[in-house]
């Protein structure tokens, strides 16, 4: 069943609590945002959610909160999700609301002022948590002046630069039917939503430029070391890792299990050797992004400042180990077997399914990914893991 103006609709229905939620997923993210312009998707999209329709930023949260709703605003370097939550009995009431904010926002001068101060305080915030600077400048190491290298929320310099009348330019752009995902989860009957979606986004333009392509990014070669430093802290957060294949490439679902092998278990070799051997530790972690385009593989710990250097020369060691060396049989048969099992946690509630179910829609993958999931990675052999191994990974 298609959504309203040409767009995808996706239904995840489950009647046992009252409750529904709406989600609409733009397929523009901040990578789009112009260079200079860095925060226009999140500045664009929270100044459409602080009034519309004819209420201020005051009466439209009145309103959501009287429903025994909440609207949220999500953005991603590749899309931004408006997500309503609502008791299902003010569903229609609710979905009013999302459209005034998606097709008749207010985009108030004031207000724009105030974000751009509130923006300015969110970025001293994300100053203070070290696992977000760390992400911050990691990417930015690794992908360098690409889009996916800037930072989501701007820099404070980008914040100035935002305007109403930009975020009515990229409004217009991004909010049509080709370039929308609606979604619905939980107390809501997919012909009814269909129904209540054509009427409340009647209005919706149809016609929309596709996704701005993405030029390749060009990583650095070699060992690169960042050091961020950040005084008076007693815990450092290492991550490592360099571009792993899009989630659509036949190499992805081999180097899962491989990467599952690696860092993925509390019973892998990175959590054994840096947590339960040494303690150097709490977690460790090693994982791919699950995306349209290129991510990178990630491995993260999190050693106290005393033990940093042991700890990151044991990482590069197990990394080194792990690349030229390989997995045994066993380790690849463990890591199958527990991703397929963990399987369920992804897929438990009508929202988790919904949420797959869109990142599935956006990355272009096939619509049969999440139903044929657990089949596929119980397929995956041995020398398939290894090849793509050999393929994809770096030892330095």
């Amino acid at each position: 069943m298609s959504g309203p103006a040409g767009s995808g609709l996706l239904v995840e229905e489950a009647h046992d609590l009252p409750l529904a939620r709406v989600a609409v997923t733009l397929r523009t993210g901040s990578a789009e945002d112009p260079a200079g312009r860095e925060g226009l998707a999140a500045f664009a999209t929270d100044l459409a959610r602080r009034g519309a329709g004819g209420r201020n930023r005051a009466a439209l949260d009145a309103a959501v909160e009287g429903l025994g709703g909440s609207l949220e605003v999500d953005v991603q370097q590749d899309a931004v999700t408006f997500d309503l939550e609502v008791l299902s009995r003010h569903l229609d009431a609710a979905v009013a609301l999302l459209a005034d904010v998606l097709l008749r926002p207010d985009l108030d001068e004031s207000e724009a002022e105030s974000l751009r101060r509130e923006s300015h305080a969110a970025l001293d915030e994300l100053r203070d948590d070290d696992p977000s600077v760390a992400r911050r400048f990691f990417f930015r190491q690794l992908f360098g002046d690409h889009p996916y290298g800037r930072p989501r929320y701007g820099t404070d310099a980008s914040i100035d630069r935002l305007s109403v009348e930009g975020a009515r330019r990229w409004l217009e752009r991004a909010v049509a039917g080709g370039n929308a995902i609606f979604g619905a989860a939980g107390d809501a009957r997919e012909e009814a939503v269909g129904e209540l979606l054509a009427r409340r986004f009647g209005a919706l333009r149809v016609d929309a430029p596709p996704p701005r392509p993405l030029r390749e990014p060009r990583f650095p070669e070699g060992l690169r070391l960042q050091i961020v430093d950040k005084p008076q802290r007693t815990q450092s957060q290492i991550l490592l890792g360099h571009p792993a294949p899009r989630w659509a490439d036949p190499d992805h679902l081999p180097l899962s299990v491989a990467l599952c092998a690696f860092g993925g278990t509390f019973t892998s070799r990175l959590m054994n050797e840096v947590r339960s051997k040494r303690g150097l530790s709490y977690g460790a972690s090693a994982r791919m992004g699950q995306a349209r385009d290129v991510r990178p593989l990630q491995i993260h710990v999190f050693p106290s400042l005393r033990q940093t250097p042991e700890t990151l020369a044991l990482v590069l060691d197990l990394w080194r180990d792990f690349v030229d060396r390989g997995l045994s049989d066993e380790e690849i048969a463990l890591a199958r077997q527990y991703l397929a099992r963990s399987f369920a946690f992804q897929v438990a509630t009508p929202e988790d399914r919904l949420d797959l179910d869109t990142a599935i829609a956006l990355a272009g993958m096939p619509a049969d990914h999440a139903r044929r999931y657990v089949e596929r990675v119980k397929a995956v052999g041995p020398d398939e893991v290894r090849a793509a191994m050999a393929r994809r990974l770096r030892a330095g």
